[in-house]
């Protein structure tokens, strides 16, 4: 306890209140209680890991008050056990870690089977435990299946709208990263990218890019994915339509008012297309890009509807790219997707 001599003058009260706080461990600056630890909390969680080996990084559990601060002058001892076991797994390491400046670090923890959503409770004697996130336990890559982008149908010579997509799994249909799947052409002639193996993601997935040979005809084309490690391969089949002779291009307004629909055409060599400006009172013009091959007959000035513009016939193989030079740029084809367009003739 602060104590003072005598009697302070009138005008010095105010400065003395102040002292007494300030020195004498009030609200002013002194230490306060300590915070009273209530549970432990998980502050780095667990992450899927492969069969017998270690969860990294690290699985940390701290302790923590009510508010789930971190009391960091805690060293109590903290365990971890199984919480959702779904395949009976046994879990390995040390599993009691004594908490150093209120966190425990479990750096060696295990489990002997794989499955999917374990979760690990973690416990402390008088405080209320804590369930960590689910995470999964693989074991070696065991299958293979289509998980997408089979049975599709393109233009001959481009890609598919969805890429073939496969999950790999281990035994238990827990699914395996990093393990590399193979994608190749079996049938119709076209590419795929990449050509080297894809890793699986962290849930398994690979998936590549698939663009259809020349040739048109139902089902004539086909692509296999296999997985290092499974003997099993899966295949994707897609049919390849014709390309179009003439195909119509909308110009803006209506529902897309700032666009062409559609962005993105193929035509064959003496192929056309029409330009036909949908219902609306917004003008726009269609103009060859900078640095492209001169649209044959482009129009002069701007259009409101009703206008159709072609069929044009294009006798060139080539990229035709064109602009809206009301509403787009002369040098940005396409790229921007707002007003641009782009024809493919082969």
């Amino acid at each position: 306890m602060c104590t003072f001599a005598g009697r302070p003058a009138a005008g010095a009260t105010l400065l003395l209140i102040g002292l007494l706080v300030a020195g004498c461990g009030g609200d002013g600056g002194g230490p306060g209680p300590s915070p009273t630890p209530t549970k432990v909390g998980f502050t780095a969680q667990p992450s899927n890991t492969a069969v017998g080996v270690a969860i990294t990084p690290a699985v940390n559990v701290s302790v923590q008050d009510a508010s789930g601060n971190p009391v960091t002058s805690s060293t109590a001892p903290i365990t971890i056990a199984i919480g959702n076991n779904p395949s009976g797994g046994a879990l390995g390491g040390t599993t009691t870690q004594n908490a150093a400046s209120g966190v425990a670090t479990f750096s060696d923890l295990t489990l002997d089977k794989s499955g999917a959503a374990y979760t690990l409770s973690a416990s402390s004697s008088g405080l209320t435990t804590a369930t960590s996130g689910a995470f999964n336990v693989f074991g070696s890559a065991a299958l293979i299946v289509k998980n997408a982008g089979d049975n599709q149908t393109a233009q001959v010579g481009t890609a598919v709208p969805i890429d073939p997509q496969v999950v790999v799994t281990d035994a238990n249909d827990v699914p395996v990263p990093q393990v590399p799947v193979t994608f190749h052409v079996t049938a119709g002639g076209g590419t795929v990218n990449p050509t080297t193996p894809v890793n699986t993601s962290a849930v398994g997935f690979a998936s590549a890019h698939w663009t259809l040979g020349s040739q048109a005809g139902t089902n004539n084309n086909t692509l296999q994915a296999s997985a290092a490690g499974v003997g099993a391969s899966v295949t994707f089949t897609a049919s390849a339509t014709p390309t179009p002779t003439g195909v119509t291009v909308q110009v803006g307004n209506g529902p897309g008012q700032f666009v062409f629909i559609p962005q993105s055409v193929t035509i064959p060599v003496g192929g056309t297309v029409t330009w036909m400006w949908n219902s609306g009172s917004t003008p726009h013009t269609v103009q060859t890009s900078q640095g492209s091959p001169t649209i044959p007959g482009t129009p002069s000035g701007s259009h409101t509807t009703p206008f159709t513009f072609g069929p044009i016939q294009f006798n060139a193989a080539g990229t035709y790219t064109f602009y809206c030079s009301i509403h787009a740029s002369a040098t940005d084809p396409v790229a921007s997707g707002f007003m641009t367009g782009r024809i493919t003739v082969q």
